[in-house]
Parts: structure tokens; sequence; C-alpha cells
């Protein structure tokens, strides 16, 4: 046997053991509730295999993942939200995708003021990460699963400020669009971030 035909042997049992994991995954989901038309939907191959790279291709910690992003979509509401909620903000561009990099990644870009979560709720604030999050993936072509972050910081003050808005951002990326991030930047932060980015960076 050829290098070639080695290789493309070991491909086909790589892929046949891929889609073993993501059948004993949806297995698992499915024997414990019956999942909707849209949960099937999010379900996808690709979907199933990003919770179980996430999880060292452990299928009972990817398929209890899974089952709880499922469930934390329908309690933020996911599917049911649309532009109209977040007028305001979009007129402000306060948070909207840029475009694509040139790897056909969308760009999300967040400009999102001090002030603003005084003046609006925790979950507003997340529902707005979420719908813009999911307008990006929707915006994604066939080669591409990842999507790139700005964190435009020019409008704090506070590090300390901002530092909570980061965090409390990238954990909802990486608890409900594990293998999404591609890369996030912080741009034109406040002083003393930097600092305090140096403390908490091990830790994410």
């Amino acid at each position: 046997m050829g290098k070639k035909e080695h290789h493309q042997q070991q491909q086909r049992q790589k892929d046949h053991k891929d889609n073993d994991r993501v059948e004993a995954v949806l297995e698992l989901l499915r024997k414990q509730a019956t999942l909707t038309v849209k949960q099937e939907k999010f379900c996808s191959n690709a979907c199933v295999e990003r919770f179980l790279r996430a999880k060292g291709d452990n299928v009972k910690k990817a398929a209890k993942h899974l089952r709880a992003c499922l469930s934390w979509r329908e309690t933020t509401g996911t599917e049911n939200l649309i532009a109209d909620e977040f007028s305001a903000e979009l007129a402000e561009g306060v948070a909207y995708v840029a475009g694509h990099d040139e790897e056909s990644r969308p760009v999300v870009i967040f400009r999102i003021k001090q002030d603003y979560q005084k003046l609006h709720s925790q979950k507003l604030l997340t529902r707005l990460l979420v719908f813009t999050l999911e307008v990006a993936i929707g915006t994604m072509p066939k080669n591409a699963e990842q999507f790139v972050i700005l964190f435009d910081a020019s409008f704090f003050r506070s590090a300390s400020a901002f530092m909570n808005l980061l965090l409390a951002s990238l954990k909802i990326v990486a608890e409900y669009y594990p293998g999404r991030l591609y890369r996030a930047f912080v741009i034109d932060p406040p002083s003393l971030f930097s600092c305090l980015w140096k403390g908490v960076r091990p830790f994410c």
C-alpha cells in the first residue's frame, strides 16, 4: 500500500470514528428528552464535533455540555431574537458584523459604552451579544465555522468595568459557542487594563 492510500485509509477510519462519536452524543441527548425540530437542526454533525473537541472527544461530557447549551438557548430565546429589539443599539453601532476577513470569517464588533450596563440589564446585554453572534454565524459561508470579535473599549474609563464586560462576554462564547472563536481583539482599552489582563489571562 502506497503512502497516499495508507493516508486515505487512516482518514476514512478517523472519519468513521468521528461519525460514531457524533451519533453516540445525539443518542444520549435523545434519551434524555426528545429534540425539537430546531434543536435537531442546531445539533448538526459540525456542531456536535465542536462540542466533542471542546471536551477532548469525551462523548458523555460533550452530550452534557450540549444539553446545557440547548437549555440555555431555550431560556435566552435565541431562536426568537429579532433586530427590532435592539433598534437603538443597531442605530448607534453598539454591535454589528463588519464583513469578513480574508479567510471568510465574520468580524463582529462590540462598541459598548461604560454607562450601558447601568442603564440596561445584564440579560439585555447577553441578548444583544447572542443576537450579534447568531447574525455572524448566519453570514458564514460553508467553508467557515469561526468568527473574529473586536471589542472597542474606547468608551470605557474604568479598566475593571471593561474587564468585567469582556470576561462575561468571553465566558458566554466559550460556554455556548465552543470552537467558534478564532481570535478576540481589544481596541483602545483604558489604562491599567493590560495589568489586569495579565492577572486573569492564565485563567481564560
